[in-house]
Formats: C-alpha cells, structure tokens, sequence
C-alpha cells in the first residue's frame, strides 16, 4: 500500500528562507502549482513523507472456537475495536483522496512561505536560529520552535549558563587569592616573616604586565565585562593593600609590590584617571606610614618608611614623556632620590608624577601654537594634536584604536580653545 502523504516530517532548512520568501501565495489557489511548489520542498528534503503504522488496520482478534455463552462486556469490546478499525481505514482512504492531498499541498506551502517571511522580517526579536533544524521535528504537520523570542526594542541580551558559571568562577577564584595572601601576610608578621609568599605573586604578576605591549588595556570595548570587573577588583585591593600598614595588613615589601602593579596597571589602561588615582593612594599610603612609623618608635623610621622602586618610577616617567612625543629636557622642581635599597620615597614619587603630567599638558598646549605664525605675524591657524585610546572614536580619528605620538588632526581645525 502506498504511505499516505499526508503524514509527513517538516524540516525547514534557514537557508532556503530567501528563496521561499520570494514565492507567491497567490499560486497556492491553483492545485497544479501547489503540487508544484509542495514537489520543491520534497526535492529540497524539507518535507519527508513517513508511512503510517498498520497496527490501526489490523481488525479485532476472532476467538479460536466459538463459546456456548459469552458475556456481554466481551462483545461490546469486540464491536467497539471493529468499529474503531473501519473508521480509522475510512480516514485513510480519505485522505488519499485528489482533495484531500491538494489541500494538504496548500497549507504545507503557506506554513513554509509563512515562516520564510517571519524569519525575514522578525528577526530583531527573536534569538538566531541555528544552520539546519534538529531532526526531531514533529509530525504531521507540526515542527518544534527554533528559538526563543527575546525582548523587542533591542533589549540586553540575557547571560547565558556558561557567562554565569565563568562570571561566578572568576569571582570566587579573586574572593580566595586575595583571602589567601592576607592570611599568608598575618601568619608571615606573627609566626615566620621569612615565609612571605604572597610577595612573591605580586613580584610576578608584575613581571607579567612589564612584559605587555604598551596601552593593552587602553581599549575597554574589546575586553569583557568579566575582564573589567576583574581589574576593578584587582585595583581595589591593591588600593586596600597599600595603605593599610596595621598588624593585619601587608609588609612593607607587599605594600611597594602593590603600589608598582597599581602604577603599572595605571599605565597600561592609558587614562589619565588611573594615574591620579595613583598619585591620591601614594600620599595616603606615605601619610599612613608615617603615622605608624612615629607611633610605634622613631628608631624603625628607616625600616618602616614607605617607598618605591626608583627604576619603577624612573621608566614610568620616561615612558610618559616617550609616548607623548615631548622634546627637550624635562624641567622639573622635584627630584627623584633614591636610597641604599634603591627606593624613593612615596610622596616625592607622587609629587614627580603629579608634575610631570602638568609639564606634559602644559607643553602639549604650547606645541599648538608655535608653528601657527612666525614671530610679529598674526595668524587664526590653529592646531590641535590628539592622542591615547581611540576605542569609542572619541578621537575623531578613523578606525585607529590607540594613538601613541601626538598627531594633528583635522578635526578640530576650527577650535577657539582646548
């Protein structure tokens, strides 16, 4: 017997979308043309006839030998499952009929031309779909959803299982480190100072970002929401731990660690903010030092005065002056002095870099106008020189993301003032 072809699998394929999009309804009215299209998905495998089960057409089980007496729920449960036979062998038949398989024709073509039109049009509030459905589609007519629709109006896009278990991990996995090196420090200052071993992380994390391209962390917009969370809360305990300089605190070493991998991180993030933000934790670092150090006995000022390392802040303010394109010798009212350990002092540190970014504006304004006009001439030219992180084009330069020399722009060539 031939399989009816009305039982059938849908199995829409996304890439077919285009083409069905593009077909006329209009020719679903004509059997003819219906047959036509109906042919095209079967020849495209988005349709795959399935045969029906036999076990309907099989009649009710004839008892061996006929029974002098039988009861009367026995007969009306073999009335019921011939009845149940012929009616379902009627439905069959019918549905064989040239009717029957053109209507079935015409609505299986509207439900593909409907779904090519929604996913062309509707996309914006539905999820992507995957390249090809899964297999197990329903029958007779009915397929399994695609995708779950998702806010109109461009919401934010909902965190997956897996962003939160990475999100979750990466938390938890800062939560402990940072609990483990201030454990390490308090057992290190009351039972062995000598074994210090969270000196030892920070001494490497800082090798590491040595080691990075200049401004890697500059552009925000290709790193993460994990990422800069992360270097919020690297930051702040790194701010904690650099002030602090109770009995539960870091030593004195891990204090300069801290300070040199927050300067550090300062520098590869390019903003002007980091780096006073610096400048604000090492003079509350070298006030809170103080403070200790005369409170506890003047003879450990030596030992327990605050300081970093003068090669750290040597190389940060000759990497300043490199990328800003400055020319010249610097001219500053502080000097860096360095002791016998090769150490400075935290607020000589900090007033050296406080100055060299004023020095640094202070020519980068200059620079503008000494080309303009020759001297005794008058001239409106004005030229502005741009340069740092570009990620958001705040810049107006192009596709650049980050600009190390200065450079002139175009686009601010009407400028009165900067």
């Amino acid at each position: 017997m031939v399989p009816c072809q009305t039982h059938v699998l849908l199995k829409w394929q996304e890439h077919f979308n285009s083409s069905w999009a593009a077909e006329d309804s209009v020719q679903t009215a004509r059997r003819h043309d219906a047959a036509v299209l109906y042919n095209k998905l079967l020849y495209n495998k988005e349709v795959v006839t399935l045969a029906q089960p036999i076990q309907e057409l099989v009649g009710p089980r004839l008892p061996d030998f006929e029974c002098e007496s039988s009861a009367s729920a026995e007969k009306e449960e073999y009335l019921s499952s011939l009845l149940h036979s012929q009616r379902w062998l009627a439905h069959r038949m019918l549905t064989q009929t040239s009717y029957t398989l053109g209507l079935h024709h015409r609505l299986v073509v509207l439900q593909r031309i409907y779904y090519a039109l929604h996913s062309k049009y509707h996309d914006k509030f539905r999820v992507q779909l995957p390249s090809q459905s899964t297999d197990s589609g329903a029958e007779c007519g009915q397929i399994e959803p695609a995708s779950e629709p998702c806010l109109p109006g461009g919401a934010s896009k909902i965190k997956s299982g897996t962003d939160v278990l990475i999100e979750m991990g990466v938390r938890t996995g800062l939560s402990l480190l940072f609990s483990l090196l201030q454990q390490n420090w308090r057992y290190a200052a009351s039972v062995h100072p000598e074994s210090v071993l969270c000196n030892d992380v920070l001494a490497t994390a800082s090798s590491v970002l040595t080691s990075l391209p200049p401004l890697s962390l500059a552009n925000e917009n290709k790193i993460p929401s994990v990422g800069l969370d992360c270097l919020a809360q690297v930051a702040d305990f790194l701010k904690k731990t650099s002030v602090s300089s109770g009995s539960g605190g870091a030593d004195p070493t891990g204090r300069r660690l801290a300070l040199e991998l927050l300067l550090g991180l300062a520098m590869q993030r390019g903003s002007l903010k980091f780096l006073l933000e610096w400048v604000e934790v090492a003079l509350a670092a070298s006030m809170s030092s103080s403070t200790s150090t005369l409170s506890s006995s003047p003879s450990l000022s030596s030992q327990q005065s605050a300081g970093v390392g003068f090669d750290v802040i040597h190389q940060t303010l000759f990497q300043m002056r490199q990328y800003s394109g400055f020319r010249g010798d610097a001219v500053n009212t502080q000097v860096l002095k360095k002791d016998a350990d090769g150490l400075c002092r935290l607020s000589q540190a900090a007033l050296c870099l406080f100055e060299e970014i004023c020095n640094l504006a202070s020519y980068c304004l200059c620079s503008c106008s000494t080309d303009a006009a020759a001297p005794g001439t008058e001239s409106d030219t004005v030229m502005v020189y741009v340069w740092g992180s570009n990620s958001s084009h705040q810049l107006a330069e192009g596709t650049l993301e980050k600009i190390l020399l200065p450079k002139l722009t175009q686009g601010f060539s009407d400028a009165q003032m900067v």
